[in-house]
């Protein structure tokens, strides 16, 4: 528990570090506040492990329930709903890589389901489903990590490519292509602070 707890506070430090950035991308296509939901993002997650209790299952259905309330946008709301339904995944009795490996899953189904996108739409999905994918292939926690955020960096990169298909985005069409998707920015960079030394 306290590596987990320890990663999450590393999460919400890498959130707030990368605000600007997130703006940065947001602006150019979309309507410039994601920065400020990742701040907020941010707060929902310290205020769920400021006290985690003795079990994953709770903390992770916890900080579903704080993001929410924190971040109630569009893509706060999405955030936390992968919270959620990882919480709703997650078992006590697993090893932690069978908690990491079913949540990552779990999130990338309902945030599919709750978003009604797919990947290569350009979304988040397109960086949290490479990331899931390379999370199952793994064999323990840290290169599962380290190959998530990995494969979600390629993720990011790919959605430079993309015609977008939701959200202000989805508006400019075009246009948006040769940058990178925020919200699949927010995965990535999300999961390169959790390995952070």
């Amino acid at each position: 528990m306290d590596a987990f707890v320890e990663a999450l506070e590393k999460l919400a430090a890498g959130l707030e570090a990368h605000s600007e950035e997130f703006t940065q991308l947001d602006s150019e296509a979309g309507d410039g506040d994601l920065g400020l939901t990742a701040g907020k993002i941010a707060v929902g997650i310290r205020l769920a492990i400021a006290e985690p209790g003795d079990s994953v299952k709770q903390l992770v259905l916890n900080l579903g329930k704080e993001i929410s309330k924190a971040a109630p946008s569009t893509f706060g709301t999405l955030f936390a709903s992968g919270f959620l339904a990882a919480g709703l995944a997650v078992s006590d009795d697993d090893e932690p890589l069978a908690q990491l490996q079913a949540g990552l899953n779990s999130a990338l189904e309902k945030i599919a389901q709750r978003g009604k996108s797919e990947e290569g739409q350009r979304t988040l999905l397109d960086a949290l489903g490479p990331a899931a994918r390379a999370a199952a292939a793994a064999s323990d926690v840290a290169s599962a990590l380290a190959q998530a955020a990995s494969a979600a960096g390629e993720g990011v990169e790919a959605t430079k490519a993309m015609t977008p298909q939701h959200g202000r985005a989805g508006w400019i069409g075009e246009r948006a292509k040769g940058i990178a998707d925020a919200g699949a920015t927010v995965i990535w960079r999300s999961l390169e602070s959790v390995i952070q030394d």
